[in-house]
């Protein structure tokens, strides 16, 4: 078996790749991963090549955007069931802003897979979690060299594919897992990275909790996905916290949250909506689509918040944000991506001790510097488009510009690195599993939440028998729960005082002229300089100088 990679939009994304797997018999079969940004497949087949499968990691558009235009020859769409079922609502939504190409060629490909597929005899693929977002999943694919004078189970080589992943779980879908029943020989690793993910999640959840806590409207703007994932995450604070909060998820998040089954009880899924009033509660938080709010529902819903100066709208971005129109409610915009850290990529490479590393999604001076980031594998961080071979003969290749005395050094600390891991992998292959949301393994910081946002004071109006138990008997408040009543009172004012402090007002007294006064208008020139926009609202005070001074 000989085994190559090529880079499908080397200069775009770079999240995309074209496999070759090429049998002693010359049966040869191609497998796209991820179908970004660019990606022509058939310009990277041969005459006598024809692509035999597309394997989907998972249904963000920058990995899907090209897919309808790269299915050729009748290959199948292998994918989760889960993502599956996300890409039949998420495609004619997303071909309403996008040119997608024909989608229901994507559609029809479209073949959720949960174990062993045959490519072909020796050749076979099965999906994994890979966390990151709902229903996402890497891929292992197992071949057989059929020339290998070893044992049919030692023969067997296996390569680990990733698309965008994290080690958290996301959602109740687990996250990636760092050991396996069999050595992984080869990974193609997506490696786009995000330090800074649990502190904007942790600072997101404070502000929307404060927020709504003290009776705000709040609208959160973000992507389909980000905000079934966002609405069961504070759905589970909430409960933590014995707090009540309702929670309403609309338009596409709606239709995904639905899909997936998930059912929180202070989660209402509202698929369509004719007026905002109907989905906007005080005290209550609204998630909604898409996060640029110039179009869809976020748009409608900001437009009914904006002259409300005790609102929040808040943007939970992907990317940088796009600007939020100025408004008189406040508006905050956190750039949340949930990737791993840079040291849990090293940790995933260390635990996994592959001989081969593929990097993608990463472009420049990024590849190459992951190029030179492991010392006990191979890796490959290539910027071009060209056929890289990977495995032939029996063995795994070392790149061609790595020295001999540099690749016998290598062999030796992965050799090394495989006698460091554990004998036991309790690791389960089934990419259908979900689990009960675990908020200290999604990254939320319960504790901080908990010190700001749970109730400390006592009812003052229930008192305790002599073994401490509660009764519901009415009686006179005492020192101690009047001393409670009162630290709870400052406590929300306190939170008042904070919120205020937020809004950013300023204060500052200038000089000004009546120029015309009228029943309804007066024109006033500013006599002191001043910064203010065209269309601002400002509070005036006056006081009249008989004088003229």
């Amino acid at each position: 078996m000989r085994v190559s990679y090529q880079h499908a939009n080397v200069h775009g994304g770079n999240e995309s790749t074209l496999l070759r797997f090429t049998t002693e018999g010359g049966t040869r079969a191609c497998v796209l991963v991820d179908a970004g940004d660019g990606v022509d497949v058939e310009s990277m087949l041969g005459d006598d090549e024809y692509l035999n499968a597309i394997l989907l990691t998972h249904a963000h558009i920058d990995h899907y955007r090209t897919l309808a235009r790269n299915v050729r020859h009748s290959a199948p769409i292998y994918t989760s069931p889960a993502t599956a079922m996300i890409l039949e609502q998420a495609l004619p939504e997303a071909q309403k802003d996008n040119d997608l190409g024909n989608i229901s060629v994507a559609l029809d490909a479209l073949e959720p897979i949960d174990e062993w597929t045959s490519i072909l005899p020796t050749l076979e693929v099965r999906p994994i979690v890979t966390g990151h977002t709902p229903g996402a999943a890497g891929f292992i694919i197992r071949f057989r060299d059929e020339n290998s004078d070893d044992d049919l189970l030692s023969a067997e080589q296996h390569l680990l594919i990733t698309g965008d992943f994290t080690t958290r779980p996301c959602a109740g879908f687990p996250g990636l897992e760092t050991s396996y029943p069999f050595d992984i020989d080869c990974v193609l690793l997506n490696v786009s990275s995000d330090d800074s993910y649990t502190a904007a999640l942790n600072e997101s959840l404070e502000t929307v909790l404060e927020r709504a806590f003290a009776g705000s409207r709040v609208v959160i703007a973000t992507s389909s996905l980000t905000g079934v994932h966002y609405a069961t995450i504070l759905a589970h604070v909430v409960t933590a916290l014995e707090r009540e909060l309702p929670i309403s998820l609309v338009g596409q998040a709606a239709k995904l949250y639905n899909a997936l089954e998930y059912d929180e009880p202070s989660v209402t899924p509202i698929e369509v909506f004719e007026r905002s009033a109907e989905v906007l509660e005080a005290g209550g938080v609204t998630i909604t689509g898409p996060e640029s709010p110039t179009t869809g529902s976020s748009h409608r819903l900001l437009e009914t918040i904006g002259d409300d100066p005790g609102a929040l709208f808040l943007q939970l971005a992907t990317g940088n944000g796009d600007s939020i129109p100025n408004t008189q409610c406040t508006t905050r915009s956190v750039r949340l991506c949930n990737h791993p850290t840079l040291e849990t990529i090293d940790n995933v490479v260390r635990s996994l001790a592959p001989i081969e590393v593929v990097i993608k999604h990463a472009r420049g001076e990024t590849l190459n510097r992951f190029q030179r980031r492991f010392d006990r594998c191979f890796s490959w961080g290539t910027n071009d488009q060209d056929v890289h071979r990977l495995y032939e003969d029996g063995r795994w290749n070392a790149p061609g510009w790595i020295a001999e005395a540099t690749a016998r050094r290598i062999r030796r600390r992965h050799w090394e690195a495989v006698q460091e891991q554990s004998l036991e992998a309790a690791t389960t292959l089934d990419v259908n599993q979900r689990e009960p949301i675990d908020l200290e393994a999604e990254g939320v910081t319960l504790d901080a939440l908990e010190a700001t946002f749970v109730r400390t004071a006592a009812d003052p109006y229930t008192s305790t028998d002599s073994d401490g138990v509660a009764s519901d008997t009415e009686t006179l408040p005492t020192e101690t729960e009047s001393l409670q009543e009162q630290s709870l009172e400052a406590e929300l004012l306190a939170r008042l005082d904070a919120i205020d402090a937020k809004l950013e007002y300023s204060e500052e007294t200038v000089r000004a002229r009546v120029l015309r006064g009228g029943e309804d208008n007066h024109f006033l020139h500013l006599l002191d300089p001043v910064e203010l926009e065209p269309g601002e609202i400002i509070e005036i005070t006056l006081k009249t100088n008989p004088r003229n001074e």
